[in-house]
């Protein structure tokens, strides 16, 4: 029995007789269409009238066709394009077989990066019409993609300036080579003068390069720059430090669609928070928006201000701790009820100052305290030697805060850490030692009963590698704690233990009238824990897609505004297939025309 046999090259067949007839119903192309089609072009600043002399220019239209089809079946290069346009179906049925030429598909993308961003934000819109972005919350996350930028090309000035005088030195020795070339007969395997001048040739070129980065760091006050794409910065990637642009996306939670995207030249995520929520609440049109982002993000102020605005920013609390804690110093500030709801920040920030909580504030997330701390410095202390009283800064400046690193010998422990069981109510030091509990903590001098306290003055005192000067140790845990790490035997090892050398002064204790006390607020901002547990599922799925579907997280242009259209194209691809993928080509073409 024979393999299936294919049909006769020669052989006549009837194909069918429009382009239309290649093209099923449900096909996306025909998506595409309708959606371009739509578009008021003019508006959006592309060129909408043809030129009235010369050679007649390619629709608009089909130049955005094209590209969204390259985007969403991963083609992005200009020369690519062109030759699926000569060869694929769906695309000769897009276009009506007009086949760019490369050059064309590659300026229309470069002179056209503000439109082409207009595009995407049009059908975020219409998906927003049409019921699919969640208004609660998105996920606002950042990603590196690799600049049009070549590694020897990007100049950091510490660097570079070694580099230039290691070139100079190399000048000077090729000089004198050949001058020494010129004095003596060659040499079998020696360089000749010919060699040796192309070598120089390239060391000036490369001082040149050098010096002209240089000045550029000094006039700009920046610590490196990228000279083919200067808009790019060294950035810390996946592949090490290379040229990069920070790509921001803000992805609502529904259905994981891209409702925003930036492209900065910030090293890190830590200023542009309160930029994505922002610019995600104009895209879905909502007055306030919760923006679940990583710790990046855990930028005090920027937070606040997320805040002041009535926006959640939901991100990771103080270390050890359930919330976000902002203190201010008390104020006398009269607080009237027009202040209480006003919108001002302004006036937010006198009604917290002064102990009073404004109505954009209450919600269940957000606590207020007021909390009275002894002033700093205003405590006496007794000179055992002259048996006079000095202040906080008389101590000081007379040594009594002076410390000497202190050498202790101790072995490695057993654990670097020290371990609790919750059940047994018990801790095991990092020496294999059980240790008790013994009551509740007191931070600030109030009783906290979610903190507790465990210890065991006799397995302290037979310690022979125990980890404290003192004769035992204390140690806290938090509500949910199970672990803590122990670095005294780092520390020991380092030789960084340190211990008061000066015993000469003692601290005087003043009753609560002889005292100077200071009243501050406690703002605190507890972030839902759940919503960052989901926070990867939502918004790491859109990245990892672009990225496939570009093949590498690289980009083909250079400067922010055309890295933003290509970012654009991309994520606009991304939104549509997702659309298709929930509603199918019927339905989109059904929400497009509607």
């Amino acid at each position: 029995m024979g393999y299936i046999q294919g049909a006769d090259r020669n052989q006549v067949i009837l194909l069918p007789d429009t382009l239309d007839d290649y093209v099923g119903g449900d096909n996306e192309v025909r998506a595409i269409d309708a959606f371009i089609d739509s578009l008021d072009i003019s508006l959006m600043g592309f060129k909408a009238d043809p030129a009235k002399e010369g050679r007649p220019g390619y629709d608009p239209r089909d130049m955005l066709k094209l590209y969204m089809y390259g985007y969403l079946n991963h083609i992005r290069s200009s020369r690519r394009l062109q030759k699926e346009a000569s060869r694929n179906v769906e695309l000769m049925w897009l276009l009506r077989k007009v086949v760019p030429d490369f050059r064309c598909i590659a300026d229309f993308r470069k002179d056209n990066a503000k439109s082409i961003r207009e595009v995407f934000k049009v059908f975020v819109r219409l998906c927003n019409k049409a019921g699919l972005l969640s208004h609660e919350s998105v996920v606002i996350d950042g990603s590196k993609f690799r600049a049009v930028n070549a590694d020897n090309k990007s100049y950091v000035s510490s660097n570079a300036k070694k580099v230039l005088l290691d070139v100079e030195e190399k000048i000077s020795r090729y000089m004198k080579e050949l001058d020494e070339a010129d004095a003596a007969e060659s040499r079998p395997g020696a360089l000749t003068k010919e060699d040796i001048a192309g070598v120089l040739d390239y060391l000036e070129r490369r001082k040149a390069q050098l010096t002209e980065a240089l000045e550029q760091m000094a006039g700009s006050g920046e610590n490196h720059i990228c000279t083919t794409d200067p808009e790019s910065r060294l950035m810390k990637t996946r592949d090490g430090i290379r040229p990069s642009f920070n790509v921001q996306t803000a992805v609502e939670a529904k259905n994981h669609l891209i409702v925003h995207y930036d492209v900065t030249s910030e090293c890190t995520d830590w200023h542009l928070l309160g930029d994505g929520i922002n610019a995600s609440k104009a895209a879905l049109g909502v007055e306030n928006l919760e923006g679940i982002a990583d710790r990046g993000y855990s930028n005090d102020e920027e937070i606040l201000q997320c805040l002041l605005n009535g926006d959640t920013p939901t991100t990771h609390p103080n270390k050890g701790e359930k919330s976000r804690m902002f203190r201010f110093q008390k104020t006398d500030t009269e607080v009237t009820g027009e202040m209480l709801f006003s919108k001002d920040k302004d006036t937010i920030l006198q009604c917290i100052s002064a102990g009073e909580l404004p109505e954009i504030l209450h919600r269940g997330d957000v606590e207020l305290e007021v909390v009275k701390r002894r002033e700093q410095g205003s405590s006496l202390y007794l000179d055992k030697e002259t048996g006079e009283v000095v202040s906080y800064a008389e101590m000081k400046a007379q040594g009594g805060l002076e410390k000497a690193p202190v050498e202790v010998r101790r072995e490695p422990p057993l654990h670097p850490y020290f371990e609790r069981d919750i059940e047994k109510d018990i801790v095991i030091c990092p020496m294999g030692q059980t240790l008790f509990y013994a009551g509740p903590g007191h931070p600030n001098g109030k009783k906290d009963p979610c903190i507790r306290r465990y210890h065991r003055l006799s397995a302290c005192l037979k310690c022979p590698n125990k980890c404290t000067l003192h004769k035992r140790r204390i140690v806290s845990f938090k509500e949910g704690e199970t672990r803590k790490e122990e670095a005294f035997y780092e520390k020991a090892r380092e030789n960084r233990i340190v211990r008061k050398t000066s015993r000469r002064f003692k601290v005087i204790t003043l009753s609560e009238e002889e005292s100077s006390w200071d009243e501050w607020v406690i703002l605190r901002f507890y972030p839902n824990q759940q919503h960052l547990r989901k926070r990867n599922t939502v918004v790491e799925h859109p990245y990892g897609t672009v990225k496939r579907w570009h093949g590498a997280g690289y980009l083909l242009t250079k400067g922010k505004q055309k890295a933003a259209a290509e970012m654009g194209l991309s994520f606009l691809a991304y939104n549509f297939r997702r659309v298709v993928n929930l509603l199918g080509v019927n339905g989109l073409m059904e929400m497009i025309l509607t």
